[in-house]
């Protein structure tokens, strides 16, 4: 049996654990030992209070004592190697200041990012067309993109072959049947025979190795697998394969990304110009043979 510094104070207070863990329940019953100090890491105190209030009630009286251990043993371990390391790194100033760099940035970042977020307009439709008009030649597929249908059953579904069949003759009716029927068993069922799906974001819902994907969607149209008691179907309608140039629906959402990301870029550096007036209208900022407003605006048309 290990012994430690917990397992110590296990055996002294396990019973009384127990009758605390069961007072939980119990507002009427009144633990006095709740603020008693378990152990100390230089100034660092762990109390018992704050030990039992990470316990969830109801837990067996065993499980209650195994997590209390737990709890108080890592509390300690932290502390302890943390208390260690300072007293034995040689450039603990260098440590603190990329802590508080790290500090400041976290701040900043937030503020700036939730202030730009706030004042986000949508990106218009006529610009995404103007960006895919000019660059689509660059907008090349690096895989495959598909449209069709998915759909997960249970290997034991009474309506297994009619949706074999929905699946493959893949009309509007049959699709309507799919839904209406065969959804009521299916773990999983996606329809994009109206938009445009990346082959691997279909493909890693199916456990299946497929070798090659633009032969793969060259070559078939219905497909099935089986594993761990389920079956999957998949139909596949259309397809272009790698290497070609993206057609606007499917690129649409990627420049959406694209123009959306520069904008909140130049809204960032916007409201840092603008903090910078008025810091330096206040007095806060002094500029002297460095302006930073004269940098901020560089870096505006940089952009």
């Amino acid at each position: 049996m290990r012994i430690s510094l917990v397992n110590s104070i296990m055996v002294v207070s396990l019973s009384w654990l127990t009758l605390a863990t069961a007072s939980c329940s119990s507002p009427a019953q009144d633990v006095s030992t709740d603020n008693e100090i378990l152990v100390a890491v230089g100034d660092s105190c762990l109390s018992m209070e704050e030990v039992l209030l990470r316990i969830p009630r109801g837990l067996a009286p065993e499980d209650s004592a195994a997590m209390f251990n737990r709890i108080v043993d890592e509390w300690v371990r932290e502390l302890v190697l943390v208390d260690f390391a300072k007293k034995n790194i040689p450039d603990m100033e260098r440590i603190e200041r990329m802590v508080e760099a790290y500090r400041n940035n976290l701040i900043v970042t937030s503020y700036l990012q939730s202030m730009s977020e706030s004042n986000q307009s949508e990106v218009g439709e006529s610009r995404i067309k103007q960006f895919y008009e000019a660059n689509k030649a660059n907008m090349v597929l690096e895989e495959p993109i598909v449209k069709g249908a998915f759909l997960k059953v249970s290997q034991s579904d009474q309506s297994l072959d009619k949706l074999r069949d929905w699946m493959a003759e893949f009309s509007e009716s049959s699709i309507d049947r799919i839904e209406e029927a065969g959804l009521r068993h299916a773990s999983n069922y996606k329809y994009f025979k109206d938009s445009w799906q990346s082959w691997g974001d279909v493909a890693s819902q199916i456990p299946y190795r497929f070798f090659d994907a633009d032969a793969f969607v060259r070559s078939t149209k219905n497909f099935e697998t089986a594993d761990g008691g389920s079956i999957y179907l998949l139909h596949i309608s259309d397809y272009i394969p790698s290497g070609s140039e993206m057609p606007y629906e499917y690129a649409r959402i990627k420049i959406k990304e694209i123009l959306s990301s520069a904008d909140f870029a130049k809204r960032r550096e916007q409201l840092i110009s603008d903090i910078y007036k008025r810091e330096m209208e206040e007095g806060v900022l002094k500029p002297g043979l460095y302006n930073p407003i004269e940098h901020s605006i560089q870096t505006q048309v940089r952009q």
